[in-house]
């Protein structure tokens, strides 16, 4: 069998149906859908059960809940394909994002292949790279906090890479966990293929996330590093990039204290990769760089509101 998708479930009742009927009705033949029901409390395994009573195609696992991570992992573990795709419940697959995908994977002989994707408004996230790629390319891209590539879903996937580890990853890292996973993934491969379709909708703003806490950004920070160490010389500025953008997060919401408990470290590994605005951020006082932050913030908002 060519692909897998894989996607968790978890108490997304509302959504979950039209995800699973999206998944099924792609333009390609050679590929199956699991639903890995992660101890749901709501309906959602029951839904997920009376949509395979009717398509075969359609395998559900029940499994105690575990988290989003394990769930996918217990998919993979389980799926026939030697590629996967993964998608969220609350999501949906575009019908041609598996024919686009495989064609340019098997053509071009890529580990991976990444689309665009679009939000619910129909707005187009898109890196604008195009063709073959190197994988650093991607992972350069997510330490500057960029969203042009998707962390997770709507690509296609090696399942043997994938199976290296690359899901191996502690229950309570859940914020950012995707792209810890796609990082591991990308330092074990070395060729990713751009396409220009858009193969996935992401639905914005339904989950919310916890406020930003400095106890598990410094856990965080821990093993994204040790997922960097195969290519660690060339990407530590860019680590260090992300690990300044994310000070700028907690200064915006005048958490001024991380500097002393985690941040002054940053003194001295600040390279030419950093800009100057983000630099001054970084030498004034925490309350002081607060509104250069937010000032810089709110002019970005305003200027997306005129654009619009």
């Amino acid at each position: 069998m060519d692909i897998s998708i894989v996607i968790p479930v978890y108490n997304k009742e509302s959504f979950v149906r039209q995800c699973l009927l999206r998944a099924l009705s792609q333009d390609y033949d050679d590929y199956e859908v699991i639903a890995v029901d992660d101890g749901s409390k709501d309906q959602s395994g029951e839904i997920c059960d009376e949509i395979a009573s009717k398509n075969p195609r359609l395998r559900v696992i029940h499994k105690e809940n575990g988290g989003v991570t394990a769930a996918r992992r217990t998919g993979v573990e389980e799926a026939r394909g030697q590629y996967i795709m993964f998608c969220d419940s609350d999501d949906l697959l575009m019908p041609h994002a598996l024919r686009h995908c495989i064609e340019a994977m098997k053509a071009n002989g890529a580990d991976e292949v990444i689309a665009p994707y679009q939000n619910q408004y129909g707005i187009t996230y898109d890196s604008g790279r195009r063709g073959l790629i190197t994988p650093t390319d991607v992972i350069k891209d997510y330490m500057a906090l960029r969203n042009h590539f998707p962390p997770i879903w709507g690509m296609l996937l090696r399942r043997d890479v994938i199976l290296d580890g690359c899901l191996d990853i502690p229950r309570d890292i859940y914020l950012g966990e995707d792209i810890l996973f796609h990082v591991r993934y990308l330092t074990k491969v070395s060729r990713v293929f751009c396409i220009s379709q858009s193969c996935y909708v992401y639905s914005e703003g339904i989950t919310n996330y916890p406020r930003i806490n400095l106890d598990y950004e410094s856990r965080y920070d821990q093993l994204m590093q040790s997922a960097l160490q195969p290519v660690w010389e060339e990407i530590e500025p860019f680590f260090r990039l992300r690990q300044l953008k994310v000070y700028e997060k907690f200064i915006d919401d005048r958490q001024f204290d991380v500097y002393d408990h985690y941040y002054h470290t940053l003194k001295g590994r600040l390279n030419n990769h950093i800009t100057f605005t983000d630099r001054l951020v970084f030498v004034l006082p925490p309350r002081l760089a607060y509104y250069l932050v937010h000032g810089y913030k709110w002019w970005l908002r305003a200027k997306s509101k005129q654009m619009g």
